[in-house]
């Protein structure tokens, strides 16, 4: 079995998206967001910055593609994983995505399995935005405190094998 890659993870800037109509007006407390800002820190992350946004298709795509272009290397989508009214998210990150990565999306679901049985009702999608070192990698996840807990204990051990192979010079 190949060996965690050794990468310094303080070179990746990210950025989290609350997708989610009533955490954006104020009339639900957001859990999530505070407990994955400080998950990333304490995995050693750059800068962490955050935004809420409605529950719009258009709004999203536009909110992940300034990230990308400010210099966020890692995107994480809380919410609108479901398949709700206004559950989009999947279906942005796979249009914004150039390779999809879906054996983490399943491992996520079924690390999710352990915690609750509704973990196969979210539809996350990962991926990266390009091959190389210009590429970001873009997660949609669960909005609830604990689904996005999840989603980052699956996804932090792999960010250093992740940029590394972003990263490599061709």
């Amino acid at each position: 079995m190949p060996k965690p890659v050794a990468y310094d993870l303080s070179q990746i800037d990210a950025h989290i998206i609350t997708y989610s109509d009533r955490v954006q007006r104020g009339t639900k407390e957001d859990r999530a967001t505070p407990a994955c800002v400080g998950a990333l820190t304490t995995a050693g992350l750059g800068e962490v910055t955050m935004a809420a946004i409605p529950e719009s298709a258009d709004v999203l795509e536009t909110e992940i593609r300034d990230a990308v272009e400010a210099g966020a290397r890692f995107v994480l989508v809380l919410g609108g994983s479901g398949f709700g009214v206004g559950n989009y998210a999947p279906e942005v990150v796979r249009s914004i995505v150039e390779v999809e990565i879906p054996g983490v999306a399943e491992q996520i679901r079924a690390h999710g399995l352990t915690n609750t049985p509704l973990s196969g009702l979210s539809r996350e999608v990962v991926g990266v935005t390009a091959r190389d070192s210009s590429g970001a990698l873009i997660v949609s996840s669960p909005g609830s405190h604990g689904g996005a807990l999840d989603t980052l204990e699956v996804v932090i051990p792999l960010l250093g094998a992740i940029f590394h192979q972003l990263d490599e010079p061709r």
